[in-house]
């Protein structure tokens, strides 16, 4: 009798890990040194150097990650931050929390970012930035992003949360934007033992700010210069991310082979297969297809005893959430059909050769009933 195959196990990959993780941890309680310590600086000096940028400030979750980021920049009340409707409620909160407006604008024709098009229309004078999502571990275009934003005089805001380790053209995901914004959460790429969040930037400026913000506006002890809040990285997980990043290259190496197997099996059904385009390095925190049989596919899945997800099912502009906070939300039927065809498949980097192969012929199987 077959056993299921999740979508994720964390067990596997701390099985793995589990003697580092424990030298790491002990290490910390010899010193009992649990914040503002030598593991968070050291993950801020060596996740910054993987990105590739002068500066990194580990952060308490990934969203607040993005509120920091959108708040560094100086963006409050009144202002108004455009972001494509595919991507988690995260990134609305993160621009909520300054006092900021969300503007959401539909995904491009051929991908998972956003339409620069659409983003071209939505400009107005109260623009501030573009938000842009990195989804599943694929790096957008972001050039026509960025030279949009530059001639509009508005910020680049990256959310890296699903595409550690990913690059396009040489510099990593986190490197082009005025802030590189991700989460650490435990199921991604490079994940903690509980929330935890980083953000990246070249800007000196921008750096000094996100450390205020991030303890309270304190420049010294009991001298505090503006309102912030609680929002810094402990030891803890900063320990254990030192350790995951380690591994990080490894574990996204692995998850490319599977993705390359899963898409040369696929080739043939007419499924919609992720693309990786000259230069592109994707890292696939998610193996995503598209099909209109999304849900006879997931359901016959759910029969072989194989996990499968949607990374999302109801676009931002959908969720009942954004009916109450703004309102009906324009029509954006990119981002609508996306939600009824995306369905993501086991990928994690600790799936046997055995269940790859499991997973891509049920696939297969279904596709040619």
């Amino acid at each position: 009798m077959s056993t299921t195959i999740p979508l994720l196990d964390l067990k596997r990959e701390h099985a793995l890990l589990a003697t580092e993780i424990a030298a790491a941890w002990s290490a910390m309680l010899a010193e009992m040194h649990l914040l503002k310590g030598p593991n968070t600086r050291a993950f801020e000096q060596e996740i910054a150097a993987y990105v590739g940028v002068p500066h990194a400030v580990g952060t308490s979750s990934g969203t607040e990650a993005l509120a920091l980021g959108v708040a560094a920049l100086g963006i409050g009340a009144g202002d108004e931050v455009i972001v494509h409707a595919n991507g988690f409620i995260a990134a609305v909160e993160a621009i909520r929390f300054t006092g900021a407006q969300p503007v959401v604008v539909d995904v491009e024709a051929d991908g998972y970012g956003p339409d620069v098009e659409q983003v071209a229309r939505a400009l107005t004078p109260r623009t501030r930035a573009v938000m842009a999502i990195h989804l599943y571990g694929a790096p957008l275009r972001l050039q026509p992003l960025l030279d949009l934003a530059r001639v509009r005089g508005i910020a680049v805001i990256e959310d890296g949360s699903h595409a550690h380790g990913a690059a396009r053209d040489g510099r990593r995901v986190g490197s082009f934007g005025a802030v590189g914004c991700f989460s650490a959460g435990v199921v991604k790429n490079l994940g903690a033992y509980g929330d935890a969040g980083f953000v990246t930037t070249a800007d000196d400026a921008i750096v000094t700010r996100l450390r205020l913000l991030q303890t309270h506006g304190q420049e010294r002890k009991n001298h505090h210069v503006i309102y912030g809040g609680n929002y810094r990285l402990d030891e803890a997980q900063a320990a254990v991310l030192r350790v995951k990043l380690r591994h990080l290259d490894t574990r996204n190496q692995r998850r490319r082979a599977i993705a390359a197997f899963y898409s040369e099996r696929f080739a043939p059904l007419g499924v919609g297969v992720p693309v990786e385009r000259p230069g592109e390095v994707h890292v696939y925190h998610q193996y995503v297809i598209r099909t209109p049989q999304r849900d006879a596919l997931a359901a016959h899945l759910k029969r072989a005893q194989i996990e499968t997800g949607i990374h999302y099912p109801v676009p931002l502009h959908r969720q009942v959430a954004w009916l109450r906070a703004y309102g009906e939300g324009p029509a954006l039927p990119r981002a609508e059909q996306l939600a009824g065809e995306i369905l993501s498949l086991p990928v994690f980097p600790d799936l046997t050769d055995a269940e790859v192969e499991r997973v891509a012929d049920a696939v297969v199987a279904f596709f040619r009933r």
